[in-house]
């Protein structure tokens, strides 16, 4: 365990996760019986917290109350209405702090209907802000902050503060802008960190299908990113950095685990989580040495391997002790 404690600040979404799992998504006028309904607690920016607790302690941890080295944070708004108590409470027993998510009278928490396709693994969701677009434009990253993350489930002007903020207290600051839309160029200026997938990547760089991931790593880096990591479903992740681009060197494809897929929902939010962790040791004790982008998603990647063998969204997110070794 690390001898200084790293914070995690997640400012994000808070969504209320309404899943039905059917053989295939019905056509347009079509009724399908589906197989299976299930209430969860989600949004990007709830997952990705969860994911960080979960992976920067073990189940035992948690339910013992043992301090972690890593404490994490999350910020955040929800209705008071007739979820957010259970919600508050269940990330408070995966080990979060809540003490920053506001519980905004007469609003509605966030809402996410997912669709799942059971043969495929893969996910269709609909999502209804409610209380997460009242989040106000004001500081919301603790000074005491190891690592801000940030994702665009809440509304622009509040990502695009904080982002600033963070950055201009030091503290190093991750997005995965997602849902993707574009951004304005100070969001990339000293970012240290951007991870997107192959659709968010395109979008933001303005390449329409990319054959050559170098040369979308090098859109990134040009407009001020240090560290671009781009996920490849199972054909891995593909990683470049500001160092490498200045020494004209390729970035490098860390292959993915191959695994059974049931469902790919809170894949891609347990590999921004285990690698948040990873950048939050790495800052609160590195001493100015380098980052291991090679052992930190190699890491990810056994996480979100992990993930898409479970259904469900934090339900399926992976405890520290739970992610195999290779």
């Amino acid at each position: 365990m690390s001898s200084k404690s790293a914070v995690i600040s997640v400012i994000g979404s808070l969504n209320v996760d309404l899943v039905t799992r059917t053989p295939r998504v019905p056509v347009g006028g079509e009724t399908l019986t589906s197989e299976a309904f299930n209430i969860g607690w989600g949004g990007k920016g709830a997952n990705q917290a969860v994911a960080c607790a979960r992976l920067s302690r073990s189940q035992q941890q948690a339910s013992s109350g043992e301090k972690s080295d890593v404490e994490v944070r999350m910020v955040g708004a929800v209705g008071d209405d007739e979820f957010h108590e259970g919600f508050l409470n269940a990330l408070q027993a995966d080990g979060l702090k809540t003490d920053n998510v506001k519980i905004l009278k007469g609003k509605k928490t966030g809402v996410a209907v997912i669709i799942v396709e059971t043969g495929t693994g893969e996910n269709r969701i609909m999502f209804c802000p409610g209380a997460n677009y009242d989040v106000e434009e004001a500081d919301l990253v603790d000074a005491d902050a190891s690592v801000a993350l940030f994702q665009l489930e809440l509304p622009l002007k509040v990502v695009l503060h904080n982002m600033k903020t963070a950055k201009e207290k030091k503290i190093e600051t991750i997005i995965n802008p997602a849902p993707a839309i574009a951004l304005p160029q100070e969001a990339y200026q000293g970012l240290g960190h951007l991870i997107v997938n192959e659709t968010e990547a395109a979008i933001l760089s303005e390449i329409e299908n990319p054959q050559n991931w170098n040369e979308v790593a090098a859109v990134f880096i040009a407009r001020g990113v240090k560290n671009v990591i781009i996920t490849l479903g199972g054909e891995g992740v593909f990683y470049k950095t500001a160092k490498q681009q200045a020494a004209s060197q390729d970035g490098r494809i860390v292959p993915a685990r191959k695994v059974k897929v049931i469902d790919t929902t809170a894949a891609g939010d347990t590999f921004v989580g285990a690698y948040t962790v990873s950048v939050a040791r790495w800052k609160a004790t590195s001493y100015g040495a380098d980052f291991d982008l090679d052992v930190a998603i190699s890491h990810a990647n056994r996480a979100a391997s992990m993930t898409v063998q479970k259904a469900g969204a934090q339900s399926s997110i992976p405890w520290a002790d739970e992610v195999p070794e290779a």
